[in-house]
């Protein structure tokens, strides 16, 4: 690839550095120590601000509120968290909610909402999800179950948010289980994603959603996708970001369920393509 001249190879080292620089997570100068279970002193003001709340503003706010106050804790981003993406740390606020910071300046806030379901709406949405099961799925993909009970409705969203107080992203999945202490039959009803990055970047493909029978045992009901984003100047470009997201929900045979979802950053560091330099 060659650069048409010096100002080319200007602008995209340019939009490079700023993207890097705003749009990438930074960490706080405490969070470049090694720490333990105890959140330091810029987590644990962000919680004390999310379980107070006094004024009733909304999450994003309060978020975006915390962060411009305190903004001056945050120290430059760090080029390298190979080694510190699995260092994370994980709090329950007030509301039922989590929070999880990582070393490499993000932090996620994942919620369930549990809506309790009366039988006949069950054995209405059972007998829908049967028909399409039967349409497009295999006999693989589902189970027949003996008097089965069912659990209430489950959505469960996962936002993704940086040190400026900006939100990420949003992936929700949502559905039920049904069990009979035997087997257990998942209800995918709905999955959606909702891009929040200012100027609208985010690039979504491979999305797909549904439910999947992992065994006789447990199941699943998921949304999942390829989110990035990235600039390109007169054929020269550059991945900023590039994540692989998982959202789903869980269930065994006896209707014990969980919340579960996974972030992975396919791309660590800064690329340029077609020649793939890494900074």
């Amino acid at each position: 690839m060659d650069f048409q001249n010096n100002s080319d190879m200007g602008t995209l080292l340019l939009a490079m550095l700023l993207a890097y620089a705003v749009l990438m997570p930074a960490v706080s100068a405490e969070e470049n120590l090694k720490t333990g279970d105890k959140p330091s002193e810029w987590e644990q003001g962000l919680i004390d601000a999310l379980n107070s709340n006094t004024e009733n503003l909304s999450t994003d706010d309060v978020i975006a509120d915390y962060c411009k106050a305190n903004r001056h804790k945050v120290s430059m981003p760090k080029l390298d968290t190979a080694s510190d993406e699995n260092n994370s740390r994980t709090y329950q606020l007030k509301d039922g909610s989590n929070i999880t910071f990582t070393n490499q300046g993000y932090f996620v806030i994942d919620n369930l909402i549990v809506e309790e379901t009366n039988n006949n709406t069950v054995q209405l949405n059972n007998q829908k999800n049967t028909i399409q099961l039967n349409s497009k799925k295999s006999e693989m993909d589902s189970q027949s179950l003996v008097n089965p009970d069912y659990t209430s409705t489950l959505t469960h969203s996962v936002s993704e948010y940086n040190f400026l107080g900006w939100k990420l992203f949003t992936v929700t999945t949502e559905g039920y289980f049904g069990y009979d202490h035997q087997s257990v039959q998942p209800y995918h009803l709905d999955s959606w994603y909702v891009h929040n990055m200012p100027l609208n970047l985010w690039q979504i493909s491979n999305w797909e959603d549904g439910e999947y029978l992992t065994s006789n045992n447990t199941a699943e009901v998921y949304g999942q996708g390829n989110f990035h984003y990235g600039f390109e100047y007169r054929g020269n470009s550059i991945t900023v970001q590039n994540y692989y997201i998982k959202v789903y929900l869980s269930c065994d045979r006896n209707g014990n369920y969980g919340t579960h979802y996974s972030i992975t950053d396919l791309n660590q560091k800064l690329k340029i393509g077609p020649l793939n330099l890494e900074f």
